[in-house]
């Protein structure tokens, strides 16, 4: 497969799963998903019996402590996914369509670098959350960030020279 077309693949994989998360709350009757505080990596809630709803919270049940206090409210029901990681994945669409239009100049290191730099950005402001107060939205805009990062450090992987001796 071509390089644009893994791009576009990406951008779709992401979008979809994005769309999930943010109709999940919808599809089952108001105030449904409440209280699903966990930790990531555990399946903490039976998810069978919600139809494709179950399956994004169960996706979110592994991936995401689901902390309500930490997550947007949609249809009187938490969201699968933390605030942040709503981010992410708003990040990864917006970055992977981004890539796609911008197509040769991936393969230039400055986009890698930039994309570990936006990454950084989110992880520090992870490691100083808490301690400076709750706020939701730069939760939300560093996931964004981080979502983007992502994705620019990935499309470099893929557009980068790999017959050089020196990949950087």
């Amino acid at each position: 497969m071509f390089r644009r077309q893994w791009l576009a693949v990406a951008a779709v994989v992401s979008a979809i799963a994005l769309a999930l998360m943010v109709s999940a709350p919808f599809m089952a009757p108001y105030g449904t998903f409440t209280g699903l505080d966990g930790s990531a990596a555990n399946i903490e809630h039976g998810w069978l019996g919600h139809g494709p709803a179950g399956l994004a919270y169960l996706i979110g049940d592994v991936f995401c402590h689901q902390q309500e206090a930490r997550s947007f409210i949609l249809n009187g029901s938490q969201m699968p996914v933390c605030i942040r990681d709503t981010g992410i994945l708003v990040g990864l669409v917006a970055g992977f369509c981004a890539c796609w239009l911008m197509d040769r100049r991936m393969s230039d290191r400055r986009t890698a670098v930039a994309g570990v730099l936006l990454v950084a950005l989110m992880a520090a402001e992870w490691m100083v959350d808490g301690r400076i107060g709750d706020m939701p939205w730069v939760r939300f805009a560093s996931g964004i960030a981080g979502g983007l990062g992502a994705a620019m450090f990935l499309s470099w992987m893929l557009y980068r020279d790999t017959e050089s001796d020196n990949p950087w």
